[in-house]
């Protein structure tokens, strides 16, 4: 009788020259499509101000106000009596938050006033109001 020689399995090897290409591609494919989400807010037109001093966006909380009485903090929209809520959960984050106002030149000032008692109770005392500078 004859003998068969056993065939031995074919060694399988993956091909790793083009895998920097593979990561490359990868990278500028998500680089592209990538979006970066922007500060919405409300629309306000801003008052004007002779001297502007710059406050340091990492440690401020944006409170928008429009003409017609809406209110949003970082983007979320609220009401006058979550004002105080929103605040007191940021300055558990970072005691050293500002609220910067970017309130519309004719939104009403009542409104402004009972933002500004919220933020009293919250103890947020250091407040800035934003403004475009006069050209």
């Amino acid at each position: 009788m004859a003998k068969i020689a056993k065939k031995s399995k074919p060694e399988t090897i993956i091909p790793t020259a083009s895998m920097s290409d593979i990561a490359f591609l990868l990278l500028i494919f998500f680089m592209v499509s990538t979006v970066f989400v922007q500060e919405v807010g409300l629309r306000v037109t801003l008052p004007e101000a002779r001297n502007i001093e710059k406050v340091p966006r990492r440690n401020s909380t944006t409170i928008y106000v429009d003409r017609n009485g809406n209110i949003s903090i970082d983007d979320f929209l609220v009401d006058i009596p979550t004002v105080q809520d929103v605040m007191v959960r940021k300055l558990y984050d970072d005691y050293n938050t500002i609220a910067a106002f970017r309130t519309d030149r004719n939104t009403d000032y009542g409104i402004m006033a009972d933002i500004l008692n919220q933020l009293r109770e919250a103890n947020a005392l250091r407040v800035s109001f934003e403004s475009r500078q006069r050209r």
